[in-house]
């Protein structure tokens, strides 16, 4: 699941690339700067370079902090009565998954629902 990421890295990213790109304009472009053209191209790709790690790198940070607010139910139904559990998701649940005999009717018990609950950081 991709998450969304800061937009100050983005925009920092954003402003990099354009700076890189300029670099390479004025590369290739501009007679006057043909002497300085070879460093203009390294420059440009170190700001390319830059921009992509500020990009991936900078955002990863964000979504391992994301992963961790979540609280994952899991709510067991019966198909005989009305009773309804909920316990901590496990590996493995899904909708509609047949877990065993219900506790009071000795019916079908079976999972019918799973949600996340967010936990707000102080």
């Amino acid at each position: 699941m991709q998450r969304e990421r800061q937009p100050k890295f983005a925009m920092i990213s954003i402003l990099l690339t354009v700076g890189a790109f300029i670099l390479f304009v004025l590369a290739t472009i501009v007679d006057s700067l043909s002497d300085y053209s070879n460093v203009l191209m390294v420059a440009g790709l170190a700001l390319l370079a830059a921009s992509w790690g500020i990009y991936f790198i900078g955002g990863r940070s964000l979504q391992r902090a994301e992963v961790a607010t979540e609280n994952v139910i899991t709510v067991i139904g019966c198909k005989g009565c009305d009773i309804r559990e909920e316990r901590p998701f496990s590996e493995g649940d899904y909708v509609f998954k047949e877990i065993g005999p219900c506790k009071k009717c000795s019916g079908t018990s079976y999972i019918r629902a799973i949600y996340a609950i967010s936990i707000k950081k102080d």
